[in-house]
């Protein structure tokens, strides 16, 4: 892509010193500029957070690239929209090259400042990256994620590759994180104040030790305002086999996509999610996964595939997650997750090696002690039966549930009730472009066309492209463009 050259008031330049490294190795030396890194190796989590480690095991025990908007026949993946490259930056602007202190560099970029680095391999090294002001961005210089890459090499002794703590108006962009022993990005509330209005924005986040994105609390603040959006997150098959050696997690299997706690006003939004799953014994997180008590989370046009579990709002009963004084969810004084809307997503699994797994595909869509939680217009297709499409557990869960259509079931649970209108449980494979493939988009004369309830297109008036609904709204993610 083509990119404007950068207008700013103050240029830092890093002459080569140690810390990052291209293709062929890394360089020790002075960081030039920029000041020594701040922040600790030692886990933010192990301070105060709310981070409770694998919880509940399978629901069985007991019970992007870029197309253009408005096409059915693209690639099957979600076309993102707001998805456009950042603009070129204003103020101080700190560049960075292969052989440069870039742990220096985001440690010592002052309020406002973009951290700009050019392609290459960068080591991240075991304390990893700490920003340390707030309005600071971090991104690929050239806009190419895949041309700049942090890489951890699993050597962190905890926290994440890059560590958001008690900061505002973080920005995160145009990069490939790899390889976090860890978390790739770690949010969290800091001895200062909360982390808020971060942004995660355009990054290849590939094989985390345990969850790529971690959000929580610590030091008493949370961590609200944020979005993540128009980013690939994946666990390969060999970082897989990296996460089921690390026993000290509790379960050889303490990975998942998103994971937050005590979060508020987060927006998920137009990211391709894949491969959270183990092959032992052992079930995954959710490739996005919202509890402890977060509110008001919009989970919209992501695109999920061959992951355990798609979207959750909520696990288990709620025990010591955040409350809100002014009541969201009147008779209901606590629960896993309050409010929140999930729209627009395609949720598929169909790797066979998933389906032979001892878990399987345990669900699409799971609200566990969820208050007033709205589902609508989603689509979840598997090759072979889940435990759930979509279900709905304990009685602090009463969602509403409008024009989702599933393969297979829907299933209500352990005293949940939910409001349930135009659904369409069981559906054709054949209803898809090429279900295989991963393109839920509709085909012509597909039972759910026009079938919808006309409450969704009140709830949300366009779909996973893009796209506005009829009046009448085909059920499911997709409106079919005749």
């Amino acid at each position: 892509m083509r990119r404007h050259a950068p207008t700013f008031a103050v240029t830092l330049v890093l002459g080569c010193g140690g810390g990052g490294s291209g293709e062929g190795g890394s360089t020790e030396g002075d960081a030039g500029t920029v000041g020594t890194a701040s922040g600790s190796a030692s886990d933010p989590d192990a301070s105060g957070s709310i981070d409770d480690g694998p919880t509940d095991g399978p629901s069985t025990d007991t019970s992007v690239d870029e197309a253009s908007s408005g096409d059915d026949d693209d690639t099957g993946e979600p076309t993102p929209s707001g998805c456009e490259p950042l603009p070129a930056p204003e103020g101080t602007i700190v560049e960075v090259a292969p052989g440069d202190d870039l742990a220096a560099a985001v440690a010592g970029a002052p309020a406002g400042a973009t951290v700009m680095i050019a392609d290459g391999t960068y080591d991240v090294g075991p304390d990893g990256l700490w920003v340390s002001a707030d309005g600071v961005t971090i991104r690929g210089a050239s806009g190419d994620r895949e041309a700049v890459v942090l890489d951890g090499a699993y050597q962190q002794a905890g926290g994440g590759l890059v560590n958001v703590m008690g900061r505002d108006g973080t920005t995160i962009a145009h990069l490939t994180i790899r390889r976090a022993r860890y978390h790739l990005v770690h949010v969290t509330g800091g001895p200062e104040g909360p982390s808020t209005n971060t942004r995660l924005f355009d990054l290849h986040l590939v094989d985390p030790g345990e969850q790529a994105i971690k959000i929580n609390s610590n030091y008493d603040f949370d961590s609200d305002g944020g979005e993540i959006a128009c980013s690939r997150v994946e666990l390969t098959d060999e970082g897989r086999a990296q996460v089921m050696m690390y026993e000290s997690s509790g379960t050889f299997c303490y990975t998942g996509g998103v994971d937050a706690h005590r979060a508020r006003d987060w927006v998920i939004r137009d990211n391709v999610i894949e491969g959270f799953w183990c092959s032992n014994e052992f079930l995954s997180e959710h490739a996005i996964h919202l509890w402890r008590g977060c509110r008001d989370t919009v989970v919209e046009r992501n695109l999920l595939v061959d992951n355990a579990r798609g979207i959750g709002f909520g696990l288990g009963q709620p025990a010591g997650g955040r409350t809100y004084d002014d009541d969201p969810c009147p008779g209901i004084p606590i629960a896993e997750h309050y409010g929140g809307v999930v729209r627009n997503n395609f949720i598929v699994g169909t790797r066979p090696e998933l389906f032979a797994s001892p878990s399987g595909m345990d669900v699409g869509i799971a609200l566990e002690a969820a208050c007033g939680a709205t589902v609508v217009h989603n689509t979840v297709a598997s090759a072979m039966p889940p435990f759930s499409s979509i279900e709905w557990r304990f009685a602090e869960s009463n969602p509403r549930l409008v024009n989702n259509l599933v393969t297979h079931n829907l299933r209500e649970r352990d005293g949940a009730v939910a409001e349930s209108i135009g659904n369409l449980e069981n559906a054709d494979a054949a209803m898809f472009v090429d279900l295989a493939a991963h393109d839920l988009h509709l085909v012509a004369g597909a039972a759910a066309i026009d079938q919808g309830d006309p409450q969704g297109a009140d709830l949300a008036g366009t779909d996973v492209d893009g796209d506005p609904r009829a009046s009448a709204p085909d059920v499911g993610a997709d409106e079919r463009v005749r």
